[in-house]
């Protein structure tokens, strides 16, 4: 009888894929787009777990009832008004205000929350989907949190340009909080449902409400800063906070799932 690949060795050759596809798409270009990493993200994850004899369904990628709906919604709205505290802080703190732009283009605007809700599914299939629900039963949740941080934040990084271990280390500190706050919506809710919703919710108030010079005009806002009283900690300390109050609400909401129990691969 053949011996089972281990776990940890099926979620690193998932994980080694996707990243031999990042470079592969950093020397072409066209290739560089959400539906060539999603693509290969959905035939990896129905490889692996047609090979454990389940069907991409298994994965919790749909809304399958009206608690999943419920929690989609959930979490939309509690990404987009944590997010937008978030903003509000980081405002305050620079000393910088948002003027409105005085127009809303409502076919823009839907556009926009179509891409940020494709791209917030692709993400949540891509890194807590299989790899990340594999180790989450193999292991427990403690690895599995660890494990997915790493390419979660490589995912970040464009490869087009010299990356310092300064700003690798940044991007592996700010989106591995994001990679645990999702983590954490599937443990509790045993569907990505929720982190779907939350993953949109805070990148779409993100999408429409500058907090940096860098980010500066939007759709609906023009941030206007004094360059001299700005400072990018305030951009990351209130960003770390309202992560950590958000895994403190997740965590201690009730969700009517079992915590996930450590089995064997």
């Amino acid at each position: 009888m053949r011996k089972p690949i281990p776990a940890w060795l099926k979620v690193s050759s998932y994980f080694l894929t996707l990243i031999l596809a990042q470079l592969i798409a950093s020397r072409v270009l066209l290739l560089d787009s959400m539906w060539y990493y999603f693509g290969i993200a959905l035939a990896l994850s129905y490889f692996f777990v047609r090979s454990e004899g389940h069907s991409l369904k298994s994965l919790g990628l749909v809304p399958g009832n009206a608690t999943d709906l419920k929690h989609l919604f959930g979490g939309l709205g509690l990404g987009l008004l944590a997010l937008l505290i978030s903003a509000a802080i980081t405002i305050g703190l620079n000393g910088s205000r948002l003027v409105f732009t005085g127009r809303i283009d409502p076919v823009f605007l839907a556009i926009l929350i179509l891409i940020n809700l494709f791209s917030a599914f692709a993400q949540e299939l891509t890194y807590r989907g299989y790899p990340f629900q594999r180790l989450l039963k193999t292991y427990g949740p403690w690895v599995a949190q660890a494990a997915v941080t790493l390419p979660f934040a490589i995912m970040h990084l464009k490869f087009q340009t010299a990356v310092t271990w300064q700003q690798f280390l940044m991007t592996w500190l700010t989106t591995g909080l994001g990679s645990i706050l999702y983590g954490l919506c599937y443990i509790k809710s045993e569907k990505l449902s929720l982190s779907i919703g939350l993953h949109l919710g805070w990148n779409l108030a993100q999408a429409l409400v500058p907090r940096s010079p860098a980010e500066s005009k939007t759709l609906l806002f023009t941030l206007v800063q004094d360059q001299e009283r700005y400072q990018p900690l305030n951009v990351l300390w209130p960003y770390i906070g309202i992560s950590l109050l958000l895994m403190l609400i997740i965590n201690f909401l009730p969700f009517a799932a079992p915590r996930q129990k450590p089995i064997q691969s």
